[in-house]
């Protein structure tokens, strides 16, 4: 067996574990948020959705359910289990991002959504959530929802590729930056080019939530082509912790499927280039504290289990 197809192999059994283990994942993570609690917390939904409880405020971005990307997993309660969401932050229209069975399982509750223009039409045509509690904010323009101060930017989620029309290979994306009680958390969202000079100049960041990728169809590669512009990406954007997310995305193919072996190459580069920044891995299930001491250590990779 090749390398390619013995890859595969390890990731379909894994794939085919996280499927059976999908309830007590959800129930585990929906009983979690729902407890109250003083810290604010985040917890993944999936590679890179997110569900948060800040201050008593319950919120998701690009919220999703196991089995619209393992449809070996059986389906969850989500109406039931997401009725005391705020409101919702979209994304991209890109099927790990977007869940519209999700959005129309929850189109009847009191939520409110945010969704960029891009994606607008998309939405209204495919979820059927009520125009009056849809938000359609323009990029660097500020709104606040609960207390949450919410900014778009524009995400850089397109690659230059002179193969395609206009030079670009991509969609239109949206990241955002919350602010809460002075904490500054900061989602550039899945990005292809990692030049941050295209973004908005930030101040230090609390926590950057980065979308792990190296490189288009490099996952094999030992060296993948994009590892240290992405190290290097995440520092110019001065955060105090880094999260690395976006692993194990079920619905990827071996060449382009990112797991726990390449965000441990990230943390080693890292490593090297900033000895005291601290770094947290985060996969599908986990929790994330959003508030926590600086200590001079780094936090090791956890949750995420080694393809062996």
């Amino acid at each position: 067996m090749d390398q390619s197809a013995e890859k595969q192999a390890q990731i379909n059994r894994r794939r085919d574990e996280m499927a059976a283990r999908t309830p007590a994942i959800w129930d585990k993570l929906i009983a979690e948020w729902n407890s109250p609690g003083p810290e604010d917390r985040a917890w993944l939904m999936y590679s890179a959705n997110y569900l948060f409880r800040t201050q008593g405020v319950r919120w998701a971005m690009d919220p999703l359910a196991l089995n619209s990307r393992l449809p070996q997993a059986p389906a969850m309660a989500v109406s039931h289990d997401l009725k005391d969401l705020d409101f919702v932050l979209l994304t991209h229209p890109h099927g790990d991002h977007l869940d519209f069975g999700l959005l129309r399982a929850l189109r009847h509750l009191p939520i409110w959504w945010v969704v960029p223009e891009a994606i607008l039409p998309l939405v209204l045509k495919q979820a059927g959530l009520p125009a009056k509690q849809i938000l359609v904010p323009k990029p660097l323009q500020p709104i606040e929802l609960h207390g949450l101060h919410i900014t778009l930017l524009d995400a850089l989620h397109w690659e230059d590729t002179p193969d395609y029309p206009d030079g670009r290979r991509g969609v239109p994306a949206t990241g955002y930056l919350v602010e809460l009680g002075g904490k500054r958390w900061l989602f550039p969202g899945d990005t292809r080019t990692y030049d941050v000079t295209q973004l908005p100049h930030f101040r230090p960041l609390d926590v950057l939530f980065a979308h792990l990728w190296l490189g288009r169809a490099a996952a094999l590669q030992s060296h993948p082509p994009l590892l240290e512009l992405f190290c290097r990406f995440c520092l110019a954007l001065q955060p105090r912790r880094v999260i690395l997310t976006h692993l194990e995305e079920w619905g990827r193919q071996v060449l382009d499927f990112w797991g726990l072996e390449h965000a441990e190459q990230v943390l080693a580069v890292l490593k090297k280039l900033a000895p005291f920044l601290l770094i947290e891995v985060a996969c599908t299930g986990d929790e994330v504290l959003l508030v926590k001491a600086q200590n001079g250590e780094h936090d090791a990779p956890h949750s995420c289990q080694r393809l062996l």
